[in-house]
């Protein structure tokens, strides 16, 4: 008994912190500021793409797509829900994709696609305000992430498994009433959701060994051949993302800890995954296929990042949109 009280302290002494409640309290703040910047997209874009389908706009724009389309497997209607992604965000192009008709097949290849390219006026207007990129990287997040839409055609079963958690969003014939409650359920989803990882990032900040962690995961830039100094701005690239991190990201660049190296690889891993704990939860809410997500993602980040950081060719690529060398010391 004493041995299990003993135990049970020791845990509690290494893994809780002591200012437990302000973990909860500061993530339930930063959840429900997430998710009002998501859902004050998610809704008008909702109720505008439900609208525009009800008014047969959708079935006027498909021909003139779908040829496109077709070869990512997907109707023309969705060349909406990449519009929506590549100009503003994942979320509007979740509230488009939620309007049409789709299978998990496709709303996975959609979540992989828009995965690699969304947001791209905001992301990209921050990576050059951080000199981590320039305009082109746009355009190349666009085209990457089509020829790996068409790979995925061509590679992805005809049947992939999925899920809808919401259960207006099964009802077979659209109402209004339907389609607002939908809107509504999907809308707390989020915020839960968002206090779930939100709370994860918070403890680890707050967790007294997040330090002694984040320095055994130096491994990770090894293996991507960028310096210890770029873990920091990794990891909060790869989980929270571009616009959410960019603070300590222009932080770490102003002062010069990271080489030019570190910068363009960088720029590279986050256009390919960033965010990507939020990203997939909130698509596979809507029926994609986490494994698929995931999988596709990081293979990709492992092959490209491997092949980039070989000798010096990542300077080859400035041509993409990668940050010139401004200086000779980095």
């Amino acid at each position: 008994m004493r041995r299990r009280e003993e135990k049970t302290k020791n845990f509690s002494k290494q893994f809780v912190p002591k200012n437990i409640r302000d973990v909860f309290v500061k993530a339930g703040k930063q959840a429900l500021k997430v998710s009002w910047m998501l859902i004050k997209i998610y809704i008008p874009v909702s109720l505008l793409t439900a609208f525009l389908d009800q008014i047969g706009f959708l079935d006027l724009i498909a021909p003139v797509f779908e040829p496109v389309m077709k070869l990512l497997g997907l109707p023309g209607e969705a060349a909406l829900v990449l519009l929506a992604a590549w100009v503003n965000s994942l979320f509007a192009a979740i509230a488009a994709a939620s309007v049409i008709e789709l299978t998990f097949r496709q709303i996975t290849i959609i979540a992989i696609i828009t995965g690699f390219a969304h947001n791209l006026i905001l992301e990209t207007t921050v990576l050059m305000k951080l000199k981590m990129g320039r305009i082109g990287i746009a355009l190349s997040r666009i085209v990457f992430s089509l020829l790996v839409g068409m790979l995925l055609n061509l590679i992805m079963p005809e049947v992939v498994r999925g899920v809808v958690m919401n259960p207006y969003a099964a009802a077979p014939d659209f109402t209004w009433i339907n389609f607002l409650m939908k809107i509504g359920t999907t809308s707390l989803e989020i915020i839960a959701l968002m206090f779930v990882v939100m709370l994860v990032y918070e403890f680890l900040i707050f967790w007294k060994h997040s330090q002694k962690i984040k320095e055994k995961l130096n491994f990770v830039t090894r293996f991507f051949g960028m310096s210890a100094n770029a873990i920091g701005p990794w990891l909060v690239g790869f989980f929270i993302g571009i616009a959410y991190g960019a603070g300590i990201l222009f932080q770490m660049n102003k002062n010069h800890q990271l080489k030019h190296k570190d910068v363009c690889l960088l720029t590279i891993s986050m256009c390919i995954v960033h965010a990507l704990v939020e990203d997939t939860i909130f698509y596979v809410v809507v029926g994609a296929n986490i494994w698929w997500i995931l999988g596709v993602r990081l293979l990709a980040l492992i092959i490209i990042l491997r092949l980039v950081s070989r000798g010096e060719f990542y300077k080859k690529l400035t041509w993409i949109g990668l940050p010139k060398q401004l200086t000779k010391d980095n």
